[in-house]
């Protein structure tokens, strides 16, 4: 049984949705029987679905199976507001048509209330490992999370106000359009304000290398550790700052070719081998080593799909490189062919 916590949630969701398979339901039924903290949960997680489903209708469900319905988000946030002494945690999850996944995971403050002021009632929107993510947000702002990336908000904030999210790692926003409430980005470099745009911010943890690019409308880039670099982007820039050299880059590319990962596709012109790799290294959670070192330096272009296996992208790069592969554990070398 795998024990990740990604994997547990997402399990669950499928069972109590009833898209899992046999295999899946008795991989639950074992993980649910090792202990009653598991069993709770598993119950707990049904009794929400139970409440919540019947809030949506068949429409809704069908329609956009992909993304969180308004009237999803208006029953929950309705719900949060009466609940205010108990700790839980509610794990769903909807898998979806591959490459995209869903994983939502509300969190309930323990602290103890102050009735001036709705307590902090964060809902949280993770992309597993290989998987693209998309929710829309209770302002009809829809978001897609890459792989390994989490959103997280203020249910009893968002949207009165202002609208306001934190960013740990890559996702391409489509903001609704509202000048009364600017719209916030939050990450550990930069706050990204607009009112309504399509852009995409990636702010890895552990990354020097923070960027948005813009893909329509304006944004308002502040930096956090760099006073007085603040930037008011155009259509068609890419922004990059890295933090450990203070050092500021912007150009005009095709945003398309830095967006499509929202589509499950990852498309390279004159890129390096390098530059893949680090997209493979998120994706597939696996580690590259390069014999010599310079061959990352190799140039290509091509289009590399989520949807494939780890195998299908390197046979793709030996076929267009003339560069072999082997894959040890969870490691995989690539050398040049003799």
């Amino acid at each position: 049984m795998n024990e990740n916590n990604n994997y547990i949630d997402n399990l669950i969701a499928k069972t109590i949705s009833g898209n899992a398979t046999s295999k899946e339901i008795q991989e639950l039924e074992e993980w649910k029987n090792q202990s009653e903290a598991n069993k709770q949960l598993v119950q707990k997680s049904s009794k929400v679905w139970d409440k919540t489903i019947s809030h949506l209708s068949e429409n809704d469900i069908n329609s956009d199976k992909s993304g969180l319905s308004k009237s999803y988000n208006h029953y929950l946030s309705d719900q949060l507001q009466s609940i205010k002494r108990k700790t839980f945690i509610y794990k769903l999850a909807a898998i979806l048509t591959f490459p995209i996944a869903l994983t939502i995971g509300w969190y309930f403050s323990d602290a103890p209330v102050n009735f001036q002021e709705a307590p902090v009632q964060l809902a949280q929107v993770t992309s597993p490992k290989g998987h693209v993510s998309k929710c829309v947000l209770p302002d009809g702002t829809q978001v897609w999370i890459n792989t390994g990336s989490t959103i997280t908000y203020d249910v009893n904030r968002f949207n009165k106000k202002f609208r306001e999210v934190n960013l740990e790692g890559e996702a391409y926003f489509e903001v609704t359009s509202d000048k009364k409430k600017t719209f916030h980005v939050n990450t550990p470099v930069a706050r990204i304000n607009v009112t309504g745009t399509a852009f995409n911010v990636t702010a890895y943890p552990g990354d020097n290398n923070f960027e948005t690019v813009l893909a329509e409308g304006s944004v308002d880039l502040q930096f956090k550790s760099a006073a007085g670099k603040n930037i008011a982007m155009k259509p068609g820039q890419r922004v990059i700052y890295n933090r450990q050299t203070d050092e500021m880059n912007v150009r005009t590319v095709d945003a398309e070719m830095f967006t499509s990962w929202r589509n499950g596709e990852l498309l390279f012109k004159d890129a390096t081998l390098n530059d893949l790799i680090t997209e493979l290294e998120r994706i597939y959670d696996i580690e590259f080593h390069l014999h010599p070192a310079d061959l990352g330096e190799f140039r290509f272009r091509g289009m590399f799909s989520y949807n494939n296996n780890l195998i299908e992208a390197l046979e793709k790069i030996k076929r267009t490189s003339g560069i072999d592969y082997y894959i040890e554990n969870k490691e995989v070398w690539l050398r040049k062919k003799n």
